[in-house]
């Protein structure tokens, strides 16, 4: 039943008068109390900040003040907080689904009728889609467009402009088909079990009288076309029909109006009452007093900028610094400036302007308050949960089994102590050592024989964690699998301490992301309950989280950092626009996925026409809300990639606002930041607190940053005996020669799925030192064109035996390596053949010969005696009385210009072999076996004159090098600054000391 109302538009000039009618309106006397009022508005921001203009309309218009009446302050909604009011004014209201429940419904009709279907559809049916679908069945509804209907117009549009044998229009009608099918089983399914959702509520509001209707409604948004948060055809019939609605009164601006809202009004609401703002407020209504109209002015940049109304900035970063800057020199003028709680910056879009605002109004000290929301997915907790979830994605992975157990959200206890990092530290290393590369199997077996007594602890608690989440592997109920991951981390989060600052933020994100979970379980176990693997449920516990918003808790006081939207309720002295670039303003829409637009226009879908006018009508609006003053900028470096200024900044000569060039002042130079205060000199400390002023106190009390200490310098050091590889480490980058052989740190070690070089170069000296062993001990000399066969079927026998124990995809790679293939030849082949080519038989092998001791060496100053270690690879005695020596290289050869090892190796032997088997030897050849490169042997040397300097070079380094750590000198400066994107201490070096890296 329609009971009789008044409907009315009320139009008003700017948003000056806007704000004031609908002040008026909520003190209409008409009716009694505000509980029977609602004012509808687009966002919950929105709605604070029209709290807040009530609120001071309320102070200038209560009797106290002088004024004639008391406004009050009835509820602000949004659109779906109208709905759940008017739902629980009924007098048995159905139970209405939640997002979750409607969800799973929506999954479980596309599965029935994918079933039904009797094509293959042009997509999977994945979770996502069957949201995108319930989205554009809502929307359909919401449009006032039944399923049927729908399904008639796409099969008319496309019978009408297809040719019989169209393919695409096939496909099309063959989606529109199954698109129907899941919409009529969605509404099915709804029926039937017992609940409601929006659709069936509006359809019960508008048969069923309220036990205490509202009786006094106030829309102060548009359709939903010319605000994505407005109201939809549905929701305006909602409101036309709905029993016991005594007033309906629809506050616009003309310039909102203008853009086609005005006729879609009068389309839907033929001969609505129009009434004038000015009206409402002076006269034919005595409601109130009329508002004049506030202009404020636009500050364009200084003279000599370029010919523009708007500031260019790098980044959005430089935006909020800015406004900052601007607004500490104008506290410190003389002049009469806004108060903070009247300054407001607005944007498009809250991210990631909410999160850049502690670092620039926080760190200048600007008091500032926020209403939007946050991703719920950027709290701590999310990421908490994402953890347990990786663990069984990578079938417990090192690195998320460490992961997880290092995180400080959770708390593992073993024998009634917590597992300490130590531990983990331990496992970390243990397990990288093992070759564990997943799989919980693996892990328990590694934990019957294991002999690392530190790791134990963390070993114990990885192997818990992993048998309570292994059946997330196997498919169940997805409640139940739900359920499993909520269990896992009540049992395992970590208690929050009460005097942590952080720790009530922390409690409502941990509230609302196990509400979340739990919501979603219980969604499924009631509507639709498939089986579910860790892939679904990792999936669909990211899309809720992702979803899902977070708002933290304001200060209240100070700048107001607000979007768009909310800044049209707020009664401002000073707005600042940013983020003024292409796709934010205006926002581009949400692309319909189903249809194409042709298509989409058919059952009634707006225009991009529609949409910009109206976004530029929102835009020029917005220009003018101010009382004093307006700045408007963008940026051009979004996250370092370069992008276009919004169209929407051509909009602003059309507001006709006076403007006024910004000077540039001194005060704006002078230091506001925390960094600048203490970057610049002199320092300045007052601005900090005692603690962090005590510390400053000692920094600025050390030695300066030119000092050598701050180079690498650490002071003598003792001689010891050095490797030559150590040394040779030096040459390469004297602070990881420094890291890792003086201070003794440890490399993270890294997740291979195969064999790192390291261990690769291990494998290779094994089986080169074990072929070379067994060959000799069979009482075979050197390698010819006769024994050649002989040679490659031994060591085919030696590489079979060493590779027994590797995974066998890992062997196989490893015995190609090896052994070569049809391709290409092997590592084996290519040692064999260099020596088969050489005429002089050896007389016997030194294999993994050790070099060690005191040694003389030919210095810049003269022979100096050093002490040396080291192993050479390879050392043939041959039957002239010269020696070869050999290196091993699983790479290429290092540079001639640093290379000690070979040299030194060299020159070290020749002083070891005086005598040996009562015979002199001499070098007579040194070379590198290189594995990678265009030359597979590489002499150190060509020549008896080139050997001498050679040698003689790389005497010098070494001693020269020696000398540099015997002085403590350990200078990040690597031979070539490549090497700094993969060396292990790059988290403890300045590697600014080595360009830009």
């Amino acid at each position: 039943m329609i009971t009789p109302r008044r409907t009315r538009l009320v139009r008003v000039p700017h948003l000056h008068a806007f704000r004031r009618a609908i002040s008026v309106l909520s003190g209409d006397p008409t009716f009694d109390t505000a509980h029977s009022r609602l004012v509808v508005v687009p966002t919950r921001g929105a709605a604070r900040q029209l709290r807040r203009t009530l609120e001071k309309e309320f102070q200038k218009d209560s009797p106290g003040t002088g004024g004639a009446r008391a406004i009050a302050r009835p509820d602000c909604v949004t659109r779906d907080e109208l709905y759940d009011c008017l739902h629980a004014r009924l007098t048995c209201p159905p139970r209405r689904l939640t997002a979750f429940e409607r969800d799973a419904v929506a999954q479980a009709s596309a599965r029935s009728a994918l079933s039904a279907s009797t094509g293959q559809l042009p997509f999977q049916l994945r979770p996502g889609l069957v949201a995108q679908i319930l989205r554009f069945y809502d929307q359909l509804r919401r449009q006032s467009q039944q399923v049927k209907r729908f399904e008639e117009l796409i099969e008319e549009a496309l019978s009408g402009a297809a040719a019989p044998s169209d393919r695409g229009a096939e496909r099309m009608g063959q989606q529109t088909r199954f698109l129907t099918r899941t919409f009529l089983e969605y509404e099915r399914r709804v029926l039937e079990c017992g609940a409601c959702d929006e659709h069936v509520l509006r359809d019960r509001l508008m048969e069923e009288s309220a036990g205490d209707p509202i009786r006094h409604v106030i829309v102060t948004v548009p359709d939903w076309i010319a605000d994505p948060d407005g109201l939809f055809v549905a929701d305006f019939d909602l409101l036309a029909r709905i029993p016991g609605l005594a007033a309906l009164d629809i506050v616009s601006t003309e310039a909102l109006l203008g853009s086609g809202f005005h006729e879609r009004l009068h389309n839907w609401w033929p001969g609505i009452d129009e009434v004038d703002g000015h009206d409402i407020e002076i006269g034919r209504v005595d409601l109130g007093v009329a508002v004049p109209r506030a202009r404020p002015v636009l500050v364009t940049p200084p003279a000599g900028a370029p010919d523009q109304p708007w500031f260019t900035h790098r980044d959005r970063e430089e935006e909020l610094v800015a406004i900052a800057r601007r607004i500490k020199a104008d506290r410190r003028r003389a002049a009469e400036t806004p108060a903070l709680d009247r300054t407001a910056v607005v944007f498009k879009r809250p991210l990631p302007y909410l999160y850049l605002a502690s670092e620039t109004f926080g760190a200048a000290g600007i008091p500032y308050q926020t209403y939007d929301a946050l991703p719920l997915a950027g709290e701590p907790t999310a990421a908490a949960i994402d953890l347990i979830l990786d663990l069984v994605e990578t079938s417990f992975a090192r690195a998320a089994i460490v992961a997880l157990l290092r995180s400080p959200h959770f708390r593992f206890v073993q024998d009634e102590d917590e597992v300490a990092r130590k531990a983990i530290s331990a496992l970390d290393r243990a397990l990288s050592g093992a070759r564990y590369l997943g799989d919980l199997g693996r892990l328990e077996e590694l934990g019957a024989t294991w002999t690392s007594r530190d790791a134990v602890p963390a070993l114990e608690a990885a192997l818990a964690a992993g048998r309570e989440l292994a059946p997330l592997l196997e498919a169940a109920p997805a409640a139940q699998q739900i359920r499993l991951v909520l269990a896992f981390f009540a049992s395992y989060a970590r208690p929050l301490d009460f005097d942590d600052p952080f720790a009530p933020r922390e409690r409502r994100a941990r509230a609302a992301v196990v509400q979340l979970l739990t919501d979603l379980a219980a969604g499924h176990a009631a509507h639709h309950d498939p089986l579910w693997t860790i892939d679904e449920v990792g999936a669909a516990a990211r899309r809720w989280i992702e979803e899902e918003t977070f708002a933290p808790e304001s200060s209240g006081t100070g700048v107001h950092l607000l979007d768009d939207q909310a800044a049209r309720y707020g009664d401002f002295d000073d707005i600042t626009l940013v983020g003024l670039v292409e796709n934010d303003w205006p926002e581009r829409p949400r692309r319909n996925i189903f249809c194409p637009p042709s298509l989409l226009k058919t059952i009634g879908w707006p225009s991009e026409k529609d949409r910009r006018g109206a976004a530029d009508a929102r835009f020029l609006d917005l220009l003018a809300s101010a009382s004093q003053r307006v700045v408007v900028s963008t940026f051009a470096l979004d996250d370092e990639a370069l992008v276009a200024r919004s169209a929407e900044l051509d909009q602003i000569p059309r507001a006709r606002l006076s403007t006024v060039a910004r000077e540039a002042h001194e005060n704006e130079a002078a230091r506001i930041f925390m960094d600048e205060a203490l970057a610049y000199e002199p320092p300045a400390l007052g601005a900090l607190g005692a603690t962090a002023r005590r510390w400053a106190e000692m920094r600025i009390g050390r030695s300066p940053s030119e000092a050598r200490d701050f180079h690498g310098s650490v002071g003598a050091q003792p001689s010891r005996t050095w490797s030559v590889s150590a040394l040779e480490t030096y040459l390469g980058c004297p602070f990881k020669f420094f890291a890792q052989h003086v201070l003794r740190l440890e490399e993270e070690p890294d997740e291979e799925e195969v064999m790192d070089p390291r261990r690769q170069g291990q494998l290779v000296h094994e089986v080169f030192e074990a072929f070379f062993r067994s060959w000799q001990a069979a009482g075979r000399r050197a390698v010819t064109q006769e024994n050649l066969d002989e040679a490659r079927a031994m060591f085919a026998g030696v590489v079979d035996r060493a590779l027994e124990g590797l995974p066998e995809a890992e062997a196989g790679l490893e015995r190609t390596r090896l052994l070569g293939s049809a391709a290409a030849a092997g590592l084996g082949e290519a040692v064999f053949r260099m020596e088969a080519e050489r005429p002089v038989a050896v007389v016997e092998r030194l294999i993994e010969h050790r070099l060690e001791g005191e040694f003389a060496i030919a210095a810049a100053s003269g022979t100096r005696v050093v002490f040396l270690r080291g192993k050479a690879d390879r050392l043939d005695l041959l039957e002239d009385g010269t020696f070869r020596l050999i290196d091993y290289k699983l790479g290429r050869p290092p540079s001639r210009a640093r290379a000690l090892q070979l040299p030194i190796y060299s020159v070290c032997a020749e002083q070891r072999l005086v005598n040996y088997a009562g015979r002199q030897w001499t070098l007579g050849q040194a070379a590198y076996l290189a594995f990678k490169g265009p030359r597979r042997v590489v002499p150190l040397f060509s020549s008896p004159s080139d050997r001498a300097k050679v040698l003689g070079e790389a005497q010098r380094r070494l001693a020269d090098t020696l000398d540099a750590i015997e002085g403590g000198e350990f200078p990040p400066t690597p031979d070539d600054v490549y090497r700094c994107e993969t060396c292990g201490f790059a988290s403890v070096c300045r590697k600014d000391y080595v360009g830009d890296v």
